[in-house]
């Protein structure tokens, strides 16, 4: 195959994992009430998570969330150090999350859930965040459909990029 090929059809895996990452975030966003969302995949380069899929948010917030590591405070730093999903009820009460918040409310957000994608392996995988314009508190059918989304987030992971996510 030669190298021109080859170049199209990366571009064309990715473009199909970007249309798939936000698919499953934009059924998140809207199974919950959210207003906007983002879906983070660890890259074990940087290991830390980087964005790779989002609605509704400007550079500031993508640059301040763009790389985030295990032992950062933000909500799905937490989530991803601790394996678990975590809800920040109300981020202006939260004060580990205090050095985000400029930016954050920035963005119109006021609460937030991050839920760890976890494969079979216990390994987190990836983040999937979603983001409320108000207090907001997470229902028991939300957090299962969320745990749903992040199982088929971690399928789609594993089909596009076999190789480098399993390091």
């Amino acid at each position: 195959m030669s190298e021109q090929m080859e170049r199209e059809t990366e571009e064309g895996q990715l473009f199909a994992f970007r249309d798939s990452v936000l698919q499953i975030l934009d059924a998140a966003i809207e199974m919950d009430g959210a207003v906007k969302g983002n879906v983070q995949l660890f890259d074990p380069a940087l290991d830390a998570l980087r964005i790779v899929g989002q609605r509704g948010f400007d550079s500031a917030f993508l640059e301040l969330f763009g790389v985030v590591r295990a032992d950062d405070f933000c909500v799905c730093g937490r989530s991803f150090r601790h394996k678990r999903r975590v809800v920040c009820h109300d981020i202006s009460a939260d004060r580990l999350f205090r050095p985000y918040l400029s930016t954050t409310s920035a963005n119109g957000v006021r609460a937030v859930q991050s839920t760890p994608v976890i494969d079979h392996d216990g390994r987190v995988r990836g983040v999937i965040s979603t983001h409320f314009s108000e207090v907001r508190m997470l229902t028991e059918r939300a957090g299962k459909a969320l745990d749903h989304f992040a199982s088929e987030m971690a399928a789609l992971f594993r089909e596009y990029y076999p190789g480098w996510y399993w390091a």
